[in-house]
């Protein structure tokens, strides 16, 4: 009997845990990373650090993997790098740098994920149990790496030969291609404390076809090391490769309290979100979210959470907003501009300047990738959704989010002394406080106690909110 998309996907991911052989092998074939072993570093160029991450592969499904060189019917390779650090009492996570993809050519058949038994020994294909280690100077090998913008990472489809700008001769050369991250971003003295993710993906248009291509990335904790003109990727004792997970589970090894979601378009790819509220200690509470597109080909537009119906959102607070994407580069199409935040009177939230209608090549969230968003508020967090706006055009063209944390609206002003009601006692109470040039009569939330805020008091009050 065939199993559903759904079982395939659970069980792949419990044979990429597990690695116990066939009796737990997903239908089909199923590649994962299996070992992040080794990184090479690369002479910056101005203030651009690159990198190289090995990866080893490894088939857990019960079918061979395609791995023919001079066709589409290889893997292709993404790198990534992650960023968590402390600022101002409160974690923020983000990407902060990516490779092209690099394309396989040739399947060895080695034994890290399981015996590897009576392998075919052309190298045209990667059998069940067995794995495939490339080095991170190959990885790293430009000549080899090819753009994303030309791989659709649901379907595993791509044109080869694959089309890309010449590399440079100049001094840039060093850094073309290759994992990309800004020095500033990795420099030791520039960021005290910060913990770093390599993250290895694999893309294989046999592996999606069987539905198991939700398991195909792993991520490792590396320390980076060095000055502005040489930086080095080394591991960090103590943490291995973890593998079926992206970079962005990283997060809740760094920090505790993170929450992550896997969110599915329907019939199409994956979204994971993660959070985290920390309370301040000037009585804000830090809000922190990531966005991350593991093999949406539609890609995302737009990230906003929703605010909850009760309450008066006029006085919750988005104070220090921020919003952190990853450039594309070495002659990508896409555009890098940010995205823009919004405010409306039942959300918050950050959007592409274009849509795909007006330029396809705009700064969608697609594969591979993940956008940072953050701000401050004076609320408290409370049970609330966000909404992922798709780019390429489709149905649906967006999908709601249950089980987030949002900032609460503040209570009904009208409701003075909150007892659930508005009455006389909440006029008692309010002008009690407003003689006393308490700050809580500071309704309007302007910094003083004056006749304005008796004029909002009464408007809210006659309202019965």
């Amino acid at each position: 009997m065939k199993t559903s998309s759904v079982s395939r996907i659970v069980l792949s991911l419990v044979a990429g845990s597990c690695m116990s052989g066939a009796a737990l092998a997903a239908d089909g074939p199923d590649v994962i990373v299996g070992d992040l072993p080794d990184f090479s570093s690369y002479t910056p160029y101005n203030g651009i650090a690159a990198f190289a991450v090995g990866t080893t592969s490894c088939n857990v499904g019960n079918r061979n993997l395609a791995w023919v060189s001079t066709t589409n019917q290889h893997p292709v390779i993404g790198q990534n790098l992650y960023r968590w650090r402390l600022v101002n009492g409160a974690g923020q996570f983000e990407q902060v740098g990516a490779s092209w993809l690099k394309h396989g050519f040739t399947a060895l058949n080695g034994t890290i994920c399981g015996p590897c038994s009576n392998p075919d020994g052309t190298g045209a294909t990667l059998d069940p149990t067995c794995s495939d280690p490339y080095s991170a100077g190959l990885n790293g090998s430009q000549s080899r790496l090819g753009p994303r913008s030309q791989v659709n990472a649901y379907t595993g489809y791509y044109p080869y030969p694959f089309t890309a700008s010449a590399i440079p001769t100049d001094a840039s050369n060093t850094i073309w291609r290759r994992l990309q991250v800004r020095v500033s971003d990795v420099l030791p003295a520039s960021n005290p404390g910060a913990w770093y993710f390599a993250e290895g993906h694999y893309i294989a248009s046999d592996d999606a076809a069987a539905g198991n291509s939700v398991n195909n990335a792993a991520y490792r904790r590396v320390n980076i090391t060095g000055t502005s003109t040489a930086l080095t990727m080394s591991t960090v004792a103590g943490f291995s490769t973890q593998r079926t997970l992206p970079a962005i589970y990283g997060w809740t090894v760094a920090e505790p309290g993170v929450t992550v979601r896997s969110v599915v378009v329907p019939g199409e790819g994956t979204f994971n979100i993660a959070y985290k509220v920390t309370p301040l200690a000037n009585g804000l509470y830090h809000y922190e979210y990531m966005l991350h597109n593991l093999n949406s080909d539609r890609s995302a537009a737009s990230f906003q959470i929703n605010l909850p119906t009760t309450g008066i959102s006029d006085f919750t607070e988005f104070v220090n907003v921020g919003f952190r994407d990853v450039d594309c580069h070495s002659g990508e199409p896409y555009s890098n501009v940010d995205w823009t935040s919004n405010r409306t009177s039942g959300a918050f939230g950050w959007a592409c300047t274009q849509t795909f209608t007006q330029n396809a090549n705009a700064n969608a969230l697609r594969w591979g990738t993940s956008y940072t968003f953050r701000f401050d508020s004076n609320m408290p967090p409370v049970d609330g959704t966000a909404t992922i706006g798709l780019f390429k055009t489709g149905t649906p063209g967006s999908i709601n989010v249950a089980g987030m944390k949002v900032p609460a609206n503040s209570p009904c002003i009208g409701d003075f002394n909150q007892d659930g009601g508005t009455d006389g006692s909440d006029v008692s109470a309010f002008f009690g406080s407003w003689e006393n040039a308490d700050s809580a009569a500071d309704v309007n939330r302007d910094g003083g106690v004056d006749g304005s805020d008796v004029e909002r008091f009464m408007v809210q009050w006659v309202a019965g909110c």
